[in-house]
């Protein structure tokens, strides 16, 4: 077999949460009063660039803003089950019966990780489920999808990563792993140009996994 293992991102490969994460941040941003006209995307990143960009200076500031992001959504959840790319499951199942070692590697923090595992039933699917927030460096650096591999026992060259945004892309093209990229349904013209493979919709991979191992 080619490949030993795939490592799935979470937002925008198995969840389409991206639009849904900027529309509660402008939400906050406008109810605080802070200009959010100059930010520039924050699709694919992290919540380290993102409050750093909010507040440049002040860690002081920025770490109550955040809190008060959080506290002003602690009673509504993501609601991960309408926000599933079509497919989703199938190709998690099937990637599982294929006898791959399976791994979820996001950039967003550990709490949102298994928020996410819980609220959809995911967590005996994945053998390493990881937060960029725990390595040295987070995407687009390649320290969650080196850790991941390290954890799953598999080297980059027997390793498929399944990502969407170009810093995620970029992060698991430099952990050397084979990069697929798909596309996710809100947002068709990303830049994937460092891909290895461009499939479009997540249900393509069963057909080129078909093809390769």
């Amino acid at each position: 077999m080619r490949y030993e293992a795939i490592v799935f991102d979470k937002d925008g490969v198995l969840v389409d949460t991206e639009p849904y994460y900027d529309q509660r941040r402008r939400a906050f941003f406008a109810e605080v009063g802070i200009d959010d006209s100059a930010f520039p995307s924050f699709y694919g990143s992290n919540n380290e660039v993102i409050w750093k960009t909010v507040v440049p200076n002040d860690p002081v500031r920025r770490r109550a803003l955040y809190q008060q992001f959080r506290l002003k959504f602690a009673n509504a959840p993501v609601p991960y089950a309408r926000l599933c790319v079509p497919g989703m499951r199938e190709v998690l199942h099937a990637c599982r019966g294929l006898g791959l070692r399976m791994g979820l590697a996001s950039a967003g923090p550990r709490w949102v990780v298994d928020d996410f595992l819980s609220q959809l039933q995911l967590t005996d699917f994945f053998d390493v489920a990881l937060s960029g927030e725990e390595c040295p460096a987070n995407k687009p650096a390649p320290d969650v999808y080196l850790e991941a591999m390290r954890r799953l026992g598999v080297s980059p060259a027997k390793t498929l990563v399944v990502e969407d945004s170009p810093l995620g892309i970029r992060a698991a093209h430099k952990a050397g792993a084979t990069v697929c990229a798909v596309t996710p349904p809100s947002a068709p013209h990303l830049d994937q140009s460092l891909a290895d493979v461009q499939l479009g919709e997540l249900r393509a991979l069963l057909d080129w996994l078909s093809k390769c191992l």
